[in-house]
């Protein structure tokens, strides 16, 4: 997850830093979570079901991260954590790439998180932005003219195959599961609202080409990228992503971001109301927390996730409203991931509420989380 709706959108590739920075008190005015658990689906069954533990079952899946009976899960963001050109840190190997991801795993990690952009020649780059420093859209580079400008950029197959390395040598213990979000085209690099096919297209062919179906999970704020997922590759688990920017009017996103707010006709709208945010978000905003979950259920989505401006806003405006988020989405039988953890503080508060994976830096995840199981 991690970085989805930065409260500052950055370029990678540079110093240029769009600030939208949300009031972490403003979101829940919108908000009645502690009715939550029940007040929207009172009666429903599990939707999701619990997979069937008969028979036999490949370990080291991500179906086996998703079935842990323990909790918070350590998720390394973006590797082992953000180091980007635009906020340096020495200490770490640039976010989003081999050496990053590599390391996470190494340190312990047994799920790492990466973003994933298209190029004009159809490939997958990870990379966190659809733009760099100069606003040039990745989608109109090819991978050779990115790479040449960032040598660092790997393809996604090339993590896929540092995840299948790992996956294969920890045998029938968890490790080498994967997440790939689904980045959300901003209006600046798809104006015409076509490139969603073409990148869930590739993700899923690429994944399926690596035979990694059962260890890989799309994740995505864009609930039409998820469902064109679920349409495309049903066999690989979806997480639907929740920042708090989207729980706000428009004339309160304008407030706090100082960019303009466009309402929009949205193609595969699933009901909701989506908007574009100066050039750099295409999003839906939700009337409510219910209205999020009901539309992760409607992707058929295994897992929801929050941010800290959700989580952290929705504790500061209401105590226990968090906790009764997640546990609303546990009784639909949904999973609850939280980002991002960048101290022990944050680690804390996340795993107060009862979530069941936190996004961090690795190796703090890694010693914060609860032994793992055998499989």
């Amino acid at each position: 997850m991690c970085g989805k709706i930065h409260s500052n959108v950055e370029a990678q590739g540079g110093g240029t830093k769009m600030k939208t920075k949300a009031s972490r008190i403003s979101v829940l005015g919108m908000l009645s979570l502690g009715t939550l658990c029940l007040s929207l689906f009172g009666s429903v069954a599990l939707a999701q079901g619990e997979p069937d533990n008969e028979g036999n079952i490949q370990r080291s899946t991500a179906e086996d991260f998703l079935r842990l009976g323990v909790r918070p899960i350590a998720i390394g963001h973006h590797g082992v954590g953000p180091n980007s050109i635009a906020n340096p840190n020495p200490a770490l190997p640039i976010e989003n790439t081999v050496d990053s991801v590599r390391q996470a795993y190494r340190l312990g990690a047994h799920v790492v998180e990466v973003d994933v952009q298209l190029t004009q020649d159809g490939q997958l780059a990870v990379f966190h932005d659809d733009f760099l420093h100069d606003f040039t859209c990745i989608n109109t580079l090819t991978l050779d003219q990115l790479q040449q400008r960032l040598p660092f950029v790997p393809e996604l197959r090339q993590v896929i195959n540092v995840a299948r390395e790992f996956n294969n040598r920890v045998g029938d213990d968890l490790g080498g599961i994967l997440i790939v979000e689904l980045k959300a085209f901003s209006p600046h690099c798809d104006p015409g609202d076509v490139l969603e096919q073409p990148v869930v297209s590739a993700a899923v062919s690429e994944v399926r080409r690596a035979k990694m179906a059962d260890k890989v999970i799309f994740d995505s704020f864009s609930p039409a990228l998820l469902l064109l997922a679920a349409q495309t590759g049903p066999e690989i688990p979806r997480e639907l992503d929740l920042d708090g920017l989207q729980l706000l009017s428009p004339a309160q996103i304008q407030a706090v971001t100082g960019l303009p707010v466009t309402i929009i006709n949205k193609k595969n709208s699933l009901g909701l109301t989506w908007a574009e945010i100066g050039p750099v978000f295409r999003l839906p905003g939700y009337a409510s927390a219910q209205q999020f979950l009901a539309t992760g259920m409607a992707t058929s989505a295994r897992v929801v996730g929050g941010e800290m401006d959700f989580f952290g806003a929705a504790e500061q405006q209401e105590p226990g409203s968090g906790a009764a988020f997640v546990a609303g989405a546990h009784s639909l039988g949904l999973r609850v991931f939280a980002d991002p953890a960048g101290s022990e503080a944050d680690w804390n508060f996340f795993a107060s509420l009862g979530v069941d994976a936190i996004y961090s830096t690795i190796p703090l995840g890694v010693r914060l989380q609860p032994a793992i199981p055998d499989l």
